[in-house]
């Protein structure tokens, strides 16, 4: 079976945000609460960058966590795509903020709200959290290539410029919505 999986965060206004918070809030916030989910993360974090099985390394990030939302995410997308700067990201047979997770590991990765890269974020939070964010994803050259290198491994179907885009969009599109007042959703998607 092939697919392709889809992450994308983008600034959007905070009346946005307003109105998609109350529809996808309590399903990012149920998954994050979960027994399973909280078990999952300590285990991942005891592993540090090793991920001894993909499969439940994937069930852990439930990449198909919206996936009752399609509708109203891919409404959001196509309204504000030209607004400014996004990440998006794509990878056949693979989630790109999966491979993210992975690439950067649990301390790093830890630093975003939400699960797993999916995430509504109002203005306010954006900018408190834009310091942590940015100090995340700002790597050394032997980490910049290690994380390279664990990324191109768990992706293995990513074209280098999708690979790319989820070690250097992310922070500069965190800056756009902190600098813009903006507010950011985040959310993995395997269209049909």
């Amino acid at each position: 079976m092939s697919f392709t999986g889809f992450w994308v965060v983008m600034p959007v206004p905070a009346a946005v945000i307003d109105e998609v918070a109350p529809v996808l809030g309590p399903v990012i916030e149920a998954q994050a609460a979960s027994d399973a989910a909280r078990a999952g993360l300590q285990r991942w974090a005891r592993g540090g960058a090793d991920v001894p099985d993909v499969l439940e390394f994937h069930d852990l990030a439930a990449p198909y966590l919206l996936d009752d939302h399609l509708d109203l995410l891919f409404e959001v997308w196509g309204g504000y795509e030209k607004a400014g700067p996004f990440l998006k990201s794509a990878c056949r047979k693979g989630y790109p903020a999966v491979g993210l997770a992975h690439a950067l590991g649990h301390e790093r990765f830890g630093v975003l709200p939400g699960w797993f890269g999916t995430f509504v974020v109002p203005p306010d939070e954006v900018r408190a959290a834009l310091p942590a964010v940015e100090a995340a994803l700002t790597l050394h050259p032997a980490d910049r290539a290690a994380a390279d290198q664990r990324l191109n491994e768990f992706l293995e179907e990513a074209s280098p410029e999708d690979t790319a885009a989820l070690l250097d969009d992310l922070a500069p599109t965190w800056r756009w919505a902190a600098a813009t007042g903006q507010g950011l959703i985040g959310a993995q998607a395997v269209p049909c």
